[in-house]
């Protein structure tokens, strides 16, 4: 695993607010991943002796549109989530609709944020590339 590049995609993770959730997996469907964020998911995977799930678009259909990492109502791969789970209820596009929010990131912290990541996602030589729990 590269180190540096874990360390600055902790290091933008750890500049997320916490979300108080609720549990109730609403926002939980098909995601995409970034390559910085895959490195840590593939070793997390891996140390855990997890399969890589990616379901066709019957499969999601067929399990209500709800992520393939959300088992018994918990999400297996949570302290390596991408940064599209890690934002969900913390940002007015992506808003949840069962619980307070309490406070939204601001757009000044959203841009830094996403201005580190781009960043990370250009270090690593990966623009275009991209992974996903939908088989495409």
């Amino acid at each position: 695993m590269n180190k540096p590049i874990i360390e600055s995609l902790e290091k933008i993770y750890s500049s997320i607010q916490n979300f108080p959730c609720k549990q109730c997996h609403k926002c939980c469907g098909p995601i995409i991943w970034f390559e910085p964020e895959e490195l840590l998911i593939r070793d997390y995977l891996e140390k855990n002796k997890i399969k890589r799930i990616i379901w066709t678009k019957k499969q999601f259909e067929k399990n209500h549109m709800r992520c393939p990492y959300l088992i018994d109502d918990r999400c297996i791969i949570y302290p390596v989530r991408p940064i599209v789970c890690r934002l969900q209820g913390n940002i007015s596009e992506l808003i949840c609709m069962s619980s307070n929010n309490g406070t939204l990131t601001s757009k000044k912290e959203l841009n830094k944020i996403r201005e580190e990541f781009v960043e990370l996602i250009r270090q690593t030589n990966s623009m275009n590339i991209f992974y996903s729990t939908l088989k495409l």
